[in-house]
């Protein structure tokens, strides 16, 4: 499957992010960076540890990173993200 950006609302904003799907991983690109990565479980989605995660080649925000840029993976971001994940796999 070929990266796509989806759209959610992040803090009253609205962000784009690049979703990089491989082996069996859904990488969250933000500004060029991993931010993280998801995994589906049968019905269920998993955020991954970034010890997990497989950068091939592509450098990782880290936490100091992410919290300057108020980019917050939190449970009602992530159901946005794993929300427009699946809309794209449907459509």
């Amino acid at each position: 499957m070929n990266p796509f950006n989806i759209h959610i609302e992040h803090e009253q904003h609205p962000l784009t992010l690049t979703i990089l799907p491989e082996n069996h991983q859904y990488k969250i690109i933000y500004d060029g960076k991993i931010a993280g990565a998801l995994r589906q479980l049968d019905n269920d989605w998993e955020l991954l540890a970034m010890e997990e995660i497989d950068p091939e080649g592509l450098p990782i925000i880290s936490a100091e990173e992410l919290k300057l840029e108020k980019l917050n993976l939190d449970t009602p971001t992530l159901n946005q993200i794993t929300g427009e994940i699946e809309n794209y796999i449907r459509a």
